[in-house]
This record gives structure tokens, sequence and C-alpha cells, in this order.
């Protein structure tokens, strides 16, 4: 028997930065129609690729068991991950397209699942303070606390490139390390002379990539003990931020441009293979910059 048909249903997927957008919106939607909310995180129980993460910080919403989640997650021969209703589901609100924010999502209603990544912060405007306040009110180990103090101390660019799992995708765009370097180029530029502190999940390979150009880079070692919502906070502890085409580098910007003062965010564009650069999903104050 279904328990969810009073609230909103969020199918969590995806990295960290995903699980905050999808968390976001379904919160908003809730927040609107006063009612519960619920996380279905029953992709986690087939798709390993990433683990939960949203259980770091403090939300309202439930988690479902898999006895009372509406879905079951399987996986297909193309490598996707695809939730399949249990029985019938209730009404279901799909994000049609990742390129443009859908609006339609402010009518639904009670009893809606809601499946997607909705990756721009139009999907919960009203939220979003909310959600990264439980971010910097998220529990710190004495490590994470010390060393995001250091960093705090010695001010820096944070520089973010992404590889990981992008250098095995085909259809997946990679900023550039030229754009890395012209992006330096461009906060230095502005008057903030600056060193600049490099977060990747593939530091051999980036700090290849970089060459010479990585000369006095203080690069984030893997084995540094920051968990991921820390070390979101790490990122955020820099003066200007230079992004990767990441949902992660996104929540790291606004944790970021979330303490005042302003600071230079340089986002890449496109942001995708294909030529997209993903307007909806970048904030209007952020400056972007070729990434090829």
């Amino acid at each position: 028997m279904r328990t969810t048909r009073d609230g909103i249903v969020a199918y969590v997927a995806g990295g960290l930065g995903n699980q905050l957008f999808i968390l976001g919106a379904g919160w908003e939607q809730a927040r609107r129609l006063d009612c519960p909310l619920y996380l279905d995180v029953s992709n986690f129980t087939v798709n390993h690729l990433h683990p939960y993460g949203l259980d770091a910080v403090t939300t309202p919403g439930q988690v479902l068991s898999p006895e009372q989640s509406p879905w079951r997650t399987v996986r297909v021969p193309t490598g996707r991950h695809l939730p399949i209703p249990r029985e019938l589901p209730g009404k279901v609100f799909v994000e049609r397209s990742v390129e443009r924010y859908a609006p339609a999502i402010h009518q639904v209603g009670r009893g809606t699942t809601l499946l997607g990544y909705f990756q721009s912060s139009q999907y919960f405007p009203t939220v979003l303070p909310d959600l990264v306040a439980s971010l910097w009110d998220s529990p710190e180990t004495p490590d994470e606390t010390r060393i995001i103090a250091e960093m705090r101390a010695n001010p820096a660019i944070t520089l973010h490139l992404r590889r990981g799992d992008y250098l095995h995708g085909p259809a997946v765009f990679l900023a550039t390390v030229e754009y890395a370097r012209r992006a330096v180029e461009l906060v230095r530029r502005t008057g903030l002379d600056l060193g600049v502190r490099v977060f990747t999940d593939s530091v051999d390979v980036v700090r290849r990539e970089l060459g010479d150009a990585s000369a006095g880079f203080e690069f984030v070692e893997r084995d540094l003990p920051l968990g991921t919502v820390a070390t979101l906070k790490a990122m955020a502890a820099g003066q200007a931020m230079i992004m990767s085409n990441s949902s992660f580098s996104w929540w790291a910007a606004t944790l970021m441009s979330s303490q005042g003062g302003d600071p230079l965010v340089v986002a890449p564009r496109p942001w995708t293979a294909d030529g997209s650069a993903r307007a909806d999903m970048l904030e209007p104050g952020w400056v972007t910059l070729d990434a090829r």
C-alpha cells in the first residue's frame, strides 16, 4: 500500500550535486503545498556509482524504506538506471529536458513523484537559503574543521576540474585546461592576485594536463580527510571560483556566493558536448568563458 499520496515524492539519483538539486525541487513543492516530502532512494540499491549523500544535511524529507517506495530501479542494457513503478504510481512529473527550466512543476499536486535532475535554482527559489544553511550547518569531523579553517586563513582562487567518470563518457564534454588557464588569468586581471587551489577527482591526470601552468598551484589530494559535503565547504573557502561543468561545482559556487562579498564565479561555456550553454542553470551574476 502506498504511504505517499499525501505528499511529494522526490526520486533521488546521481552524485551529491544532483541529489541536492532534486532535494531542492521536492522541498520547494512540499513547502508550497504544505505537505510531507518523501525521498525515494531506491536508485542507490542498484546503482553504486555514487553513494546516497543527503543524510549529511538536515532536511524535512522522510527517506522511504524499500517497502514504502512506490518505485524500484532497474539497470537497462545501455547501462542506465531507470525507475519502474511497483504499482500504479499516482501522478508523475517528468522533467522533459535538462536544458530548460520547466515552470509547470509549480502546478503539481500532492501525491506526485518528481523524476528529473532539476538543475536550476528556479526550481527552488524559496528553499535555496534553507538548503544552503543546512549545508553550512552539516556536522564536521575535527580534521575537516581544521582543514577548512586553514584554507580560509590562506585565501586562494578555487579551481575545480572534474575528470573521473567524465573521462569514460564519449558524449561528455570536458572543460579544458586552456579554459582553466584563461579563467585564472581573467580572475587575476580583476586584481585578485592569489594562488590557485585545485580540487579534482583525478589529481594525477589534471596535474599532467596543466603541465608547467600548474607551477605554484596547490592540489587538494584525494587522501585528505574531507567528506563530500566538507569538500564543498572547502571549495567555498576560496575568494573566487573557477567552475567545472559539474553540479558539484555549482553547489560550491553557490555556497561561496552565500557568504557575501560578491566573489567572482567563472563558469564554462558550453556546458555539454552538444554545445548547450545551460543558461537556466547558471546564475545571472556568474561570468561564462569558452571552455573548449
